[in-house]
Order: C-alpha cells, then sequence, then structure tokens
C-alpha cells in the first residue's frame, strides 16, 4: 500500500476510499451544508457584488475604507464623529462575506474533522493545494481570516491554511480580471505574479524558516501541545466550546447524523465567533482610526514630497506598511488604484499599495498570531509588505517605459489624423408664415399698488388642451415632428469635455408675439447655434449668423433682456472662445451688434446667472467659470483660469467685470436668491469634483461675502455639483433648496450600455447592431485615454482613436503642466491645442487646505440634497425622507408641477453618455407635499437617452407644461404634455421700472378655499439651460384662482383681486 496512506485511511480489501467517505453520513450532510452555504453566498452576494464593482471601476462608490455607507460624512463633522462613521460603513461593507467566512469556517472545522488525511508531505503542494481552495471563495483577507481559523482548527496543514488566506483575495478570477481590464497591463502583471510566487513558493518558506512547516502529524500535534500549555484559561474556554468526537459507528441513521450535524456545527460556530468575531470588530475600528487621522488625499501630499532615491523608498516603505495593516473589503485595492492613477499619483507608490492592501491586514495578523504563533503572523505582515516595495520598485522601472511608448504612440497617430468636420448647411428664410400674435384682453379687476409705478393687468383667451383624453401623461415626441431638426451628427467630438455633457439651449420670446422660441447649440463638431421661430405650436428654423461664433462650441446659450428694451438678448458662452452678448435688434441678431465680455482665461462661462444683484434696475451677471472638467485636471481642479466674476451691468450696453474671493473650481451650476432670507440677493455656486461650492452673502450693494460653515446657514452642500434650483414643495410660501449631483440608485447597472438608445427606431435609424458597435468605440475612446497608461491602440475606428489620443495628450498636458506636444495636435484642430495649452494653466496652490482655514461650508457624495427650513428656520436635509435622494447621474433638476395637481414636482436630467451606467430621467411627484413618488415610467417621461439640459414650455400654448429635451446623439425629444390633473395660471411681468422680465420678483396666487402657491421669477439655476422667466401654476381641481399677489424685486407690492380662469396667461404690467 502507498505510504502516504499508511498513516491516515486502513482501507479494507472490500471498501474503496470513497465508498468509506460516502458510508458516514455526517461527512455528507456536512458536504452538502457546506456547498449549500458557498453557492449561496457566491451566487448571491459576492460574485454579483464583484462584478458590479467591475462595471462600475473607478466610479464605484467609496468612502474611508469601505464601499457601502450606513452612516454618511457631514463636512467638518469632528474626529469622533469620521471615526463611527468609517467603522460603521466597514462593518456594514463586510457584514455579508465576515458572515460568510464565520459560516463556512465552521463549516470547515466540522467537515474537515471528519477526513483524516489533510494535507501532503511536500509543503509546496500543501500550499498549491490552499490556492485551489482559496482562490474560489472571493473573499477579503479579513472574511478568509475565520475560514483560514477554520482550516487550522480542523487540522490543516499551516501551509494551506495561509495559502488559502492570501489566495482567496487576491487570487479570485474576478479580481484578477477587473486587475487586468483597469489598470495598466504591467501594473497587473506584476501584482498578480508577486501574489502567486507568495502563495506557492514564500508560504512554505516562510513556515519552514519561522516555524513548524506542519507537513508531520507529529510535528503538528507537537506545535499543537506547545501552544496548548502556553494559552490562559480564556483559550481553555474557548476550546471548551469545541463538539467532542463522536465515532462514525455511532451514527447509524440519518437522523443521528442530523442531529450530529447539528450539535457539532453549532458549537464550531459559537467557537469561531468568539475567537474572531471581537478582533474583526477591533481590526475594523482600529483601521478607521487610522485611515480618519491619515486619508488618502493626506497621503499622497505626503508622498509627493521625497524627491531622493532613499526618500522614495521610505515612502514606499511607508505606503506599504499603511497598506499591510488596513480591513479593507475584496477589490477594494484594485478600486483605489485605479481612482489614485487618475488622480495623478506615480505608479511606484500605487504599486505597492496595490499588492499590499488587501492581501494580508491587523485583523489576519491577530488571528493567524492567537492561532498559530506571532512569529509566523509577523514574518508574513513583513515578508507581504517587502515583496509590495520590491513591486513598487520593478513597476517603477517598467512604467517609464510604457509612459513613454503611449505617449509617442498617440502623438504619431493625431499627426496624421485629417478630422473631417461637417459644415453645417445655409438656412433659408422660414418658409411658414409668421404665428399671429397672441393678443391679450386688458382686466377691469381691482388692483391694489404699494411702491413704486402704476400697475395694469391684461389676460389671455382661454387655452384648450387638445390631447386630455391621453391614457399618459406626456406623448414622447422627436424635434423635426414639430420642427426642431437639429442634427446630431456625431463624428468624434462628442465624447469629450465639455462637448458631452454641455448641450446648450435656451427659451425666450425673441419676437414678442406671445409664442416661445428656442435657441440649441449644434454638436461640437459642426459648432455653432441653431434659431427656431415659434409658429404657432411648432418651429420654424430662422437664419443667425453670429460670424466665427457659427463655427465654435457654445457652451451656454442665454435669452434674457439686458439692455431694458424689452426683447431678449442672446448671451453665449464660446468653449475657449468668447463670451458674447449679440443684442436683439428687432428679434434678429449679428455678429456687429454685440458686446465682448471680458472673462480671462475662462474656458467659459459653465453656468450662467442673470439677476439684479446691486438693485439699480437691470440684470447683471454671474460668470461661473468652467475650464476643463476632468479631462486633463490632474484630481486638482481649481484652475485659477476658472477664478468666478460678476458683470456688473453699467447700462448702455457694457459691462464691468469683477472677480468674486474664493477658490475657483469648475462651475456647473449657480443659482441667484435670498437664501438668508435678509432682503439682499445672494449667490450659490456649484463646482463639480471639488468641495469648493460656494455661497456668496449679499451685504448690500456690491458687496459679499463668503457664507462659511460655522455660520450654519445650511448644513451642507454637494461634491459633483450638477444643479440648483428653489421651490416651494409643501405650499407654506417657503421655498426649499435642491442641489443635484452624481447620485446614483443601488440598483443602477443596465446589462448593456445604451441598448435601449440603440433598440429606440425613432432615435436610431441604424442596425441594433451597428448602433451598439459605434457606441462601444465612442465609450472606449473615453476608458482608453489617458495621461500616462492609454491603450487607444485598441480602438478600431480611425476617429475615435483619434479622439482618444487627442484627449490623452490633453491629460498628459495636464498632469506634467507640460504644453511642449500640444502643437503636434494642430491635425485635429486648434481648439485641440488651445485645450492642451489650457490644461496646463497655474491652479490654486494648497486649495485643500485653505477651504478648510476659510471655514468653507463643504459637500457631501452620492446622494442630492433637498434642504427644508424647520420651525427655528434653519434648514435640514429631508431629500432621503422625501425619496428625490438618488435619482442617478443627475444634471438640470428643476422645480415644476407637471401633472398640474397644485403640488410642485422635481424633474431630473439624467445619464452619462456612452457610460457604462444608466438611469432614466427622474420624475419624482409630489404627493401633496408630503413625499415624492418616482413616477417616469407610468408619465411617459422615461426613455434610454441620457438627458443633460431641457426646457419647460408650454411650446403649443395649450395650458400645460412641455418638456423639451437636447441631445448629442439624436435630434430634440419633445414631451408634450397631454393629459395633466387640472388646469394652469400663467403668470408673465412686464416691469418698465426694474428688469424688464421682472426677475428677482415673487408671485403668490390664493385660492378660494384659503390655499395658496407660490414662485420666483428667476433666471439662474439648472444647468446649461436659459430659462424662460415666467410663474407656471398647477390648479388641480379649481376652475380659477381668488387673487394673485406681485412682490416685486424692488420690494413694492401689487394685489390683483380675482376670480382669474384657469388656463390663461395673466399679464401684470408696472409703468
Amino acid at each position: 500500500m502507498n505510504k502516504e496512506f499508511s498513516d491516515t485511511f486502513q482501507v479494507e480489501p472490500e471498501q474503496g476510499v470513497i465508498q468509506k467517505l460516502i458510508s458516514d453520513r455526517r461527512l455528507v450532510l456536512a458536504a452538502l451544508l457546506t456547498a449549500a452555504i458557498a453557492i449561496y453566498f457566491w451566487t448571491q452576494s459576492r460574485y454579483p457584488a464583484l462584478d458590479q464593482k467591475a462595471i462600475m471601476g473607478g466610479n464605484t462608490d467609496m468612502s474611508g475604507i469601505a464601499f457601502d455607507q450606513i452612516l454618511e460624512f457631514a463636512p467638518n463633522s469632528g474626529i469622533v464623529w469620521e471615526i463611527i462613521v468609517n467603522s460603521s460603513n466597514w462593518m456594514y461593507t463586510n457584514w455579508k462575506g465576515m458572515t460568510f467566512g464565520v459560516l463556512f469556517a465552521a463549516c470547515a472545522l466540522t467537515l474537515f474533522g471528519l477526513i483524516e488525511r489533510r494535507g501532503f508531505e511536500n509543503p509546496f503542494a500543501n500550499a498549491a493545494l490552499g490556492a485551489a481552495i482559496g482562490t474560489p471563495l472571493g473573499v477579503c483577507v479579513n472574511c478568509a481570516a475565520p475560514i483560514a481559523r477554520g482550516f487550522h482548527s480542523a487540522g490543516m496543514r499551516l501551509e494551506t491554511t495561509l495559502s488559502a488566506l492570501v489566495a482567496s483575495p487576491t487570487l479570485n478570477v474576478i479580481v484578477v480580471s477587473m486587475t487586468f481590464a483597469l489598470l495598466p497591463l504591467h501594473v497587473a502583471a506584476i501584482k498578480l505574479g508577486a501574489a502567486i510566487l507568495f502563495v506557492l513558493v514564500g508560504v512554505p518558506l516562510l513556515t519552514r524558516v519561522l516555524g513548524v512547516s506542519g507537513y508531520r502529524e507529529s510535528a503538528l500535534e507537537e506545535a499543537q501541545n506547545q501552544l496548548d500549555d502556553r494559552r490562559g484559561w480564556l483559550s481553555r474556554k474557548l476550546e471548551d466550546l469545541r463538539p467532542l468526537p463522536v465515532p462514525a459507528s455511532d451514527v447509524d441513521s440519518w437522523g443521528k447524523a442530523f442531529a450530529w450535524l447539528a450539535r457539532t456545527f453549532g458549537r464550531n460556530l459559537a467557537f469561531i465567533i468568539a475567537v474572531t468575531v471581537p478582533m474583526m470588530i477591533l481590526a475594523g475600528v482600529l483601521g478607521s482610526i487610522l485611515v480618519t487621522f491619515f486619508d488618502w488625499n493626506d497621503f499622497r501630499r505626503v508622498v509627493a514630497v521625497p524627491k531622493s532615491e532613499i526618500g522614495i523608498l521610505l515612502a514606499m516603505c511607508g505606503i506599504a506598511i499603511l497598506a499591510i495593516v488596513l480591513p479593507v473589503p475584496i477589490a477594494f485595492d484594485v478600486i483605489l488604484a485605479i481612482i489614485l492613477i487618475n488622480a495623478g499619483w506615480p505608479v511606484r507608490y500605487v504599486m505597492p499599495l496595490l499588492f499590499a492592501l488587501g492581501c494580508f491586514s491587523i485583523y489576519s495578523y491577530m488571528i493567524v498570531g492567537r492561532a498559530v504563533s506571532w512569529k509566523i503572523a509577523s514574518g508574513m505582515m513583513a515578508s507581504l509588505a517587502a515583496l509590495a516595495v520590491v513591486c513598487g520598485v520593478i513597476a517603477n522601472y517598467v512604467d517609464k517605459y510604457v509612459i513613454e511608448q503611449a505617449h509617442e504612440q498617440n502623438l504619431a497617430y493625431v499627426e496624421g489624423f485629417a478630422f473631417d468636420r461637417p459644415v453645417a448647411a445655409p438656412v433659408a428664410a422660414a418658409q411658414t408664415p409668421a404665428a399671429l400674435p397672441v393678443t391679450y384682453s386688458a382686466l377691469a379687476n381691482p388692483v391694489t399698488h404699494n411702491g413704486a409705478g402704476i400697475v395694469s393687468a391684461a389676460i389671455s383667451a382661454p387655452m384648450e388642451n387638445a390631447g386630455s383624453a391621453a391614457e399618459a401623461g406626456f406623448s414622447r415626441l422627436m424635434g423635426p415632428e414639430i420642427g426642431l431638426d437639429v442634427a446630431p451628427q456625431p463624428v468624434g467630438m462628442d465624447v469629450l469635455e465639455p462637448y458631452i455633457m454641455y448641450w446648450g439651449m435656451a427659451a425666450g420670446d425673441i419676437d414678442q408675439d406671445g409664442w416661445v422660441d428656442l435657441v440649441m447649440a449644434r454638436n461640437a463638431s459642426v459648432g455653432g447655434l441653431q434659431m427656431f421661430s415659434n409658429r404657432g405650436g411648432t418651429f420654424s428654423e430662422v437664419p443667425l449668423d453670429l460670424g466665427p461664433v457659427s463655427q465654435q462650441f457654445a457652451g451656454t446659450v442665454v435669452l434674457s433682456d439686458l439692455n431694458g428694451d424689452s426683447l431678449p438678448d442672446l448671451f453665449v458662452s464660446n468653449f475657449l472662445h468668447d463670451t458674447n452678448i449679440f443684442w436683439n435688434r428687432s428679434g434678429s441678431f449679428s455678429y456687429e451688434n454685440r458686446t465682448k465680455l471680458p472673462n480671462g482665461l475662462a474656458g467659459m462661462v459653465g453656468a450662467p446667472a442673470f439677476a439684479d444683484l446691486d438693485g439699480d434696475g437691470d440684470l447683471d451677471i454671474v460668470a461661473a467659470n468652467w475650464t476643463l472638467g476632468t479631462v486633463g485636471n490632474n484630481a486638482d481642479p481649481y484652475l485659477l483660469a476658472s477664478q468666478d466674476r460678476i458683470f456688473w451691468n453699467e447700462g448702455g450696453e457694457t459691462f464691468e467685470a469683477q472677480e468674486l474671493d474664493g477658490i475657483p473650481g469648475e462651475s456647473l451650476a449657480s443659482l441667484v436668491v435670498d437664501l438668508n432670507e435678509d432682503g439682499m440677493l445672494d449667490i450659490v455656486i456649484g463646482d463639480d469634483v471639488s468641495t469648493a461650492d460656494k455661497i456668496y452673502l449679499g451685504r448690500g450693494g456690491r458687496k459679499f461675502e463668503l457664507a462659511t460653515k460655522s455660520e450654519k446657514l445650511v448644513p451642507y452642500l454637494t461634491t459633483t455639483t450638477m444643479s440648483l434650483d428653489m421651490g416651494d414643495i409643501d405650499n407654506d410660501l417657503q421655498q426649499e433648496f435642491y442641489t443635484a449631483q452624481i447620485a446614483m440608485p443601488v440598483k443602477r447597472i443596465q446589462d448593456i450600455p445604451s441598448l435601449a438608445y440603440c433598440e429606440d427606431r425613432a432615435m436610431n435609424s441604424a442596425s441594433v447592431g451597428d448602433c451598439f458597435m459605434r457606441l462601444k468605440d465612442q465609450a472606449a475612446a473615453m476608458d482608453l485615454a489617458h495621461s500616462r497608461y492609454s491603450r487607444c491602440s485598441q480602438i478600431t475606428a480611425p476617429v475615435y482613436r483619434a479622439m482618444c489620443a487627442a484627449t490623452s495628450a490633453i491629460q498628459s498636458s495636464g498632469y506634467y503642466y507640460d504644453t511642449q506636444y500640444c502643437d503636434r495636435l494642430a491635425g485635429m484642430g486648434d481648439i485641440f491645442v488651445r485645450h492642451c495649452e489650457r490644461a496646463a494653466t497655474e491652479r490654486f496652490p494648497n486649495a485643500a487646505r485653505e477651504m478648510e482655514k476659510l471655514d468653507y461650508v463643504g459637500g457631501i457624495r452620492n446622494r442630492n440634497v433637498l434642504l427644508k427650513r424647520d420651525d427655528t428656520g434653519s434648514f435640514e436635509d429631508t431629500a432621503e425622507a422625501l425619496q428625490v435622494d438618488r435619482p442617478g447621474w443627475s444634471w438640470n433638476s428643476r422645480f415644476v408641477d407637471l401633472d398640474q395637481d397644485g403640488w410642485q414636482d422635481i424633474f431630473v436630467g439624467s445619464g452619462m453618455i456612452y457610460h457604462r451606467n444608466n438611469v432614466a430621467n427622474a420624475y419624482y411627484r409630489n404627493v401633496g407635499g408630503k413625499t415624492f413618488e418616482r413616477q417616469e415610467e407610468a408619465f411617459g417621461l422615461a426613455d434610454g437617452m441620457p438627458t443633460t439640459t431641457y426646457v419647460l414650455i408650454d411650446y403649443d400654448r395649450d395650458g400645460d407644461m412641455d418638456v423639451i429635451r437636447s441631445s448629442v446623439m439624436s435630434q430634440p425629444i419633445v414631451h408634450r404634455n397631454d393629459a395633466p390633473a387640472g388646469g394652469a395660471l400663467w403668470v408673465r411681468l412686464e416691469d418698465g421700472i426694474g428688469n424688464t422680465a421682472g426677475v428677482g420678483a415673487k408671485v403668490t396666487i390664493r385660492m378660494k378655499d384659503g390655499s395658496a402657491q407660490m414662485r420666483e421669477i428667476r433666471q439662474s439655476g439648472g444647468f446649461a439651460t436659459g430659462i424662460y422667466p415666467q410663474a407656471h401654476f398647477g390648479l388641480g381641481a379649481a376652475k380659477d384662482v381668488a387673487e394673485v399677489e406681485v412682490l416685486w424685486a424692488d420690494g413694492s407690492e401689487t394685489k390683483l383681486a380675482g376670480p382669474f380662469a384657469a388656463n390663461r396667461e395673466l399679464i401684470v404690467r408696472r409703468r
């Protein structure tokens, strides 16, 4: 008989090994329980969760050393609260894996206690067995620690136990796949090679050098006896939890086998819980304390200091020591490495972190130390940390070659590439006759006015809703069906910021005929604007010759009367070109009649706002600036070029610029409101990818001061702010404040990105397959571009490979602050050279520390904020309670009563074009001012096309609010409101004393039953959308309004006695 089996099974001639194992009912039941627990965990939790992390990549939500959040950080909330939050989130993230680890450890202890042969004579074979067991487990090293404890207590060889412990988090197939898919190839290969080397070779050598190898039964027993002698009373008490052995002959029925399993598994489970869970909690708290006092941004600043080789090596050692201690969840190392590489960390620092983080931890150290020996535990931690540093050294040398090759390859490709931009066809004069002007009848209703001027009113004829019998609230039309023909022409540039999300559009009555007209920006590949005249409910394009601006990309567009002639003028900010006001001359615009605004080196005005900030009767302009966004900012989005400004209206079509204090950011939203209710207008500016959101409190005249956290005006704002708005959601005549950002719901992953768009025949005329392949190339142009590790050569479509290469060059300019290669992008067009050069412009020094010094309000991540005043007048966040916190990748978000039931809803444009994850636009329907319900599907407002900008107008004057969305991938999308819950009253102001549209005034309607609603006339807020200044009130079942009140911007008050019938437009004039 084989010598290997002589010390294990004594097999009778008539009974084989397999038959003997199967005949033991205990073994069968223990194996089935182990398999059931493993399969349930793998299929219901671990592999779906890892798959989602693989899809999300660097966009995975992270907090401290956790992925999931049960508590959230409030800015400047204090060290103790941060530790509590980090600890709680760590436990919440790990509870499933830890539960599986404890259960599986008890199963292993139960199962392997029945198997006499538990290893091989050869320590390397034992290590390979451990790798084979650990690799499919798919749990983090913390969750694997209880399993390893169970293996060890069951008598498994030490090499097997330790190899399984390390193999589970490092060699799991999805984690390895994530590493190769999301990280540079050489980084992924070094990590995998080092992990395999340690598991298969390092562990056997370590156990031989530092302790008993564990491959001889007698040696294992001797070591166990020595360990027992050193244990204290607590350890012995814990061991007493272990079940006593029961001979197989005593378990001669399935009933006895089940009873044995319940008793044995229960006692083993109690033992594993007692010896592992307390240390698990302790390890989480210790890791949370460490990451609280020394977060990744702080670490980045510290490791950037060393310049000498010794200093760099010491920094790498420090990173490895920190990483080897932290008890992080599985795949945390990969996700964090992606984020840090994108944030500009050198690979010599990322590599030690990537290897050491997750392959061991303080918790694993405590488990191995108590169960085996502290010498083994210390040696394992030290050797893994040392190997991590070696990996960093190797990666550093390989990295230089990889970066140079990729950079030169990209530049060589774009140098020889001719970017073919289409030219917009000339626009002939509109063939459709002009609409008959809307007529208004003078009202003789009693008017009470207190203040400057004389007030009169006029009202329109009743509007009739032609679609009142419709089944859904809204019918979707494509733009050309109503005359809005804006060909998408996505030939490449649309994959680069700002072109990917700035789809500017503006609404206004350009020719003052009562019908709202539109101006829409073309795709960046074409450039310029298209102007559409509303001809009685359908649109006709009319010529718009703006000279060179007609070929430039228009980021933001607004129609607003800036010279007081009652005609809306055209504000246009062109990316990396000028910001101009084109003056409305009898309903038309020209390049000659313009005023250029001096906006420094800003890329463009990313979030313009219009209000009478100094109370002199005309509209001033807040220029919240945007220059780079996330492309080329090197995780340092505080460009001095993006310093915000106010353009003060000096009359005579001239403006004076004033820079605002504070730290510049990449501004996507601005809002002008009286936030602190002191009678003076305030300015709120929302910046992307930073906590630089600012509130400027008006102090009278032209003075503004930055609000501080200590003033407690608001608890916090958001971090990736996209949109700001205020509106009264409960009709208490107090406005709530909604700030929107990237706020993905828990269930957010589409099976295939943008497939819904490809299958929508109204949007896509190509085959589904061709459409999807094009989208895949477009997405790859973004995903594979990188400042150092681009993989553009993987893209087969020439246009998108060139866009990937150009984007990488721009990012490289921002990373190295080096413009010497920018001229090589000239073949792509002058705009790419400008973009590359602007990426290297100066940043605000030490912005994060300065924000702390200035006591910035700060922002939270991953959900939207709805601030509502409490009984004391202070704002409190009610977004989660009202269920409006996670609509998706939020953009233009506005309060509006779309169903006209008398309660303001919230409509959130959502999604990121070509991104892996898409969430339909969110329509939050207001339920009686108490809560919101998500109802976009039921109301016909959901489709597969992401939305960043939309206008809210009654384009067909049928008495309800319609939604018109812009799109870079398709024609405009129109949601015609066909079945509102009730009528509406529209109120528009014409002011001959203040600004002509009454911007800044508040309009209140009162009903016969005593209820009231309030709206503020505004031309600010939202995202990249020019707002038509009007007040819209849904009336529900009411047929008329009893009274209308106007609080003008200068404090004058007007009351107009009703009744005012529903479905009419009321004009209130002050002269």
